[in-house]
Formats: C-alpha cells, structure tokens, sequence
C-alpha cells in the first residue's frame, strides 16, 4: 500500500510503476500529481492512495507524522509507523468520500460557466472494487467474529460425539482460547468426516489471514481453523472457485450463507479482472474543492427545494457554495438563510482578499431576492417565518456570512469538529455605509472559520441523520 499526495512531485520512474499516466503530468524526469483518488493494481497487486494536498505541510510531512517519499516508495513505512492505524483509517474514509460523491452527485458537475469537476473510474455503479471486496471481508469478521467462534464450538462438539480422547491428547496440540481453555482443533475419532463448513471456514479465514498479512489490518484472528499461508495459501486460491462451486447450498445458517457470498465475490472479481483484461481499476478526481463542498453542504444542510435553488445559482453566472435556513441571530422565531463558502486549500494556506467581496455580492443579493418577495414584486416562497426586514423599524435582519477552511490538527481527531475562528483570520469582515448601524441591508460581515478536515470525511461518510441535526 502506497500514499501519493495532489500537487507534490516524484520521479517518473516511480510513478511509472505506481499509477495510471492519467494521474499526473509529465515534466522531465518528474512527475506532478493533477488529481486525486484510488488505484488499483492486478497486476503488481498493490493499492495506491491519491491524497489531497490539505493533508501535507510546507515541511513535506502528511498529517504531521509521514514522510512524504517514504509513504510513496515503501509498504512497510506505512505498516510499521507507530500512527499507522490513524492513516490507515483516514485513507479508508477518504476512499469511501469518492464513493459517497459517486452516489449524490452526476460524475460530471459543471460549477459556474468555467469549471467543472471530472469524476473518472473505471468501476460501474453496480461492481465491487477490489477495496470494497477486501473492507467487506475485514468487517464482516470483526462484526460477526463470536458468532463464528461460537458455531464452530458447536460444530466440532457434534462432529465428534466418539472421540478417542486418549489419542487426541497424545497425539495433538491444542488451542487454548481467551479463557485459557484447551479446545483440540483436532480430535481422533474413528471415522473422519468430510464437513462443507469447515472447509468454507478454512478458505474465509486464510483469506482474511493473507489481506492481514498484505495490508496489517488490525484484526485478531483464532486459530481454530485450518489456516493455509504462502505456497499453500496460492495453490487453494486456484481452486477457490471450484470448492464454491462444490460446497454451494450445503449449509443453512444465514452467518455462513454471507461467508460464502463474500468469497465467491472475492474470487470472482479477480477472474472476471483477468478474463477481462482489466489489469487496474482506479477512481480519479481533478478540482477536488467540489467534493469538499459537498461534503461541507452535507454537514450543515438538507437539500434546498427547487423554488429556492434560484438563490443558490447567481444570476451572473456564479454558485453559491452553501445557503441554508436556520434562526435568526436575534429572533429563534424567525428563519435567514446563512451563506457560507468553503475554502480546500494547503495547510498553511490563507484565504484570498478577492473572495470576501464575493460573500458581501452574495449576502446582498439574497437580501434584494427576499425583499423583492416582501414588496411583491417576485413570487411567495410560502415561509413566514423568514424575515428580512422588520414593518414597524424597517430594521433588517443580520445575514449570516461566512468562510469555512478544512484544516488538519496535529492529534488526527476524527470525532471532534473542532470548528472555531480561523487562527489567520480573527476578525470579520465587515461593509457598511453607517458606522455604527447593524440593522441596515449595507452593514455586512464575514466570518472566518476553521474546521476539522478529519471530522468532515467522516460524517460525509458515517455519521447518521440524528448526529448531524446535533452537530447542526
């Protein structure tokens, strides 16, 4: 498993051996990573993560911890590394963030008249990429790992009503479990028996024994079952298939029925690979600041319905990243649509001047849009709690505006939004013709905000309905 990061430059003989020429682009002897995403190898049976550049500093270090060459050229840097678990699982949500955009989005999303986003994979809607396959594997086994234990207690138990205990002890070592209990994997009886479940057993978790071996999941694996390794281990992959094949339909629990489907998908999706001459399937992903604003909508808002898009899509051609209706600052009885606008830069990077200007356009075309609707002059959006401007003082409502930059803390949180001020940018923003007088349509602020890059692949990809109304 190797790590590449957007922007950063290798040599192309490194990259030449890695990934797919699409991913980069050709300057002398290096190479400039132009996207972001996942690649996966057949033939050198080796997986490639393409990261964003939010995650690397000035100093070439990822996440604070990772040397940049060192996570490109070599497996075991990875493997070993005393924060390996807190990258391995970042690099987990982050391919899992591809998917999910996959799913809420068209692949192809044009974002104001001169950019668009290009979601390119080779991976159909309706297939299992190799890494799929292989996280479905390891998580079926860490959720289902004492039901499995327990069957298999239970199928060893009646397989051998007659055994010749004498012989066994001698002749036999056993397992002894958590409890310190012997359990004689196996016992002399005097007739040996053909089981379909302990052969569908052996091949699941020589299977999940190799990808631990590969990738150093960190899983606990009991060896009650007869687990093949190395030579053994690539000689029973060859007949995989046809002990599926054999085995189909010989048991009724519903644990092993899933056991059997995960390996046929297994093997199958790497016979199909080669029959089909796919020597790789990859996801590739330029402009990546689209993603992260989709994930930053997610998190703070449901979808807008239809007759307010026209508010999210400007009239000079211009999106607004995020616009969403939450209480008012001074009234929880009325409603005002926050504007916000996400910000995908390197770390240490800060926000442009330029960008504040196009909040302050934001913000005062919602103002006009609702004041327009107030006066009659456009249609009824049919929401009386939303209020823009006051009958009695013709005072006006504060319009929320703000920035919102992904940053990576040091610690590798994931549960923590961490959203605060911006350390570069403490202060706000602010327009107005008045000194003094908030409550008119020209006195206008920008807020500058930070937020846990970390927590926001994780609720893009995890968190459920409940715990995002929390953290809304």
């Amino acid at each position: 498993m190797k790590v590449l990061v957007e922007g950063e430059k290798y040599s192309l003989e490194l990259l030449e051996k890695l990934i797919d020429p699409r991913f980069y682009k050709t300057f002398g002897l290096e190479g400039i990573i132009s996207h972001v995403g996942y690649f996966y190898s057949y033939v050198n049976n080796e997986i490639v993560y393409v990261l964003p550049k939010v995650f690397i500093n000035e100093n070439k270090i990822i996440l604070f911890h990772f040397e940049k060459d060192k996570l490109a050229n070599y497996g075991f840097y990875l493997n070993e590394h005393k924060n390996s678990d807190s990258l391995k699982h970042l690099l987990i949500l982050f391919y899992r963030s591809l998917q999910e955009y996959k799913k809420r989005q068209p692949l192809n999303t044009i974002i104001n008249k001169d950019e668009s986003l290009i979601l390119d994979s080779n991976i159909g809607d309706k297939e299992y990429s190799y890494l799929d396959i292989v996280l479905n594997i390891v998580n079926f086994h860490k959720e289902n790992k004492n039901i499995v234990l327990f069957m298999e207690k239970n199928r060893r138990s009646k397989q051998h009503k007659k055994v010749n205990w004498a012989k066994t002890i001698n002749k036999t070592l056993p397992y002894i479990d958590s409890n310190k209990n012997p359990i004689y994997i196996q016992p002399v009886n005097k007739k040996k028996i053909i089981d379909s479940e302990e052969e569908l057993l052996s091949l699941f978790y020589s299977v999940l024994w190799d990808l631990k071996d590969k990738y150093k999941f960190n899983i606990t694996i009991d060896k009650i079952y007869k687990i093949h390794t190395g030579k053994s281990f690539l000689s029973l992959c060859k007949k995989a298939p046809k002990i599926l094949r054999k085995i189909k339909h010989k048991y009724f629990s519903d644990t092993l029925v899933k056991i059997y489907n995960l390996l046929e998908i297994y093997f199958n999706s790497s016979s199909t690979a080669k029959s089909s001459n796919k020597a790789h399937e990859f996801i590739r992903v330029d402009n990546y600041h689209i993603i992260f604003e989709d994930m930053i909508d997610k998190l703070f808002s449901d979808k807008l319905p239809d007759n307010l898009q026209k508010l999210k899509e400007q009239k000079d051609g211009k999106e607004i990243d995020h616009i969403f209706k939450y209480d008012a600052l001074l009234n929880s009885k009325e409603q005002i649509f926050y504007i916000g606008d996400s910000k995908y830069y390197k770390t240490g990077s800060s926000i442009g001047e330029n960008s504040k200007y196009k909040q302050f356009t934001y913000a005062k075309n919602v103002i006009q849009f609702n004041v327009g609707i107030m006066n009659g002059k456009k249609e009824n959006i049919e929401d009386k709690s939303l209020r823009y401007r006051d009958d009695l003082t013709e005072g006006y409502n504060i319009s929320p505006n703000f920035f919102i930059q992904g940053k990576i803390f040091e610690d590798m949180n994931f549960d923590k939004s961490m959203i605060n001020i911006s350390s570069n940018k403490n202060e706000p923003e602010i327009s107005y013709h008045f000194e003094n007088r908030i409550f008119d349509r020209d006195t206008l602020f920008v807020h500058y905000y930070d937020i846990n890059f970390l927590f926001v692949l994780k609720a893009y990809t995890q968190i459920n309905s409940m715990k995002l109304k929390e953290f809304r």
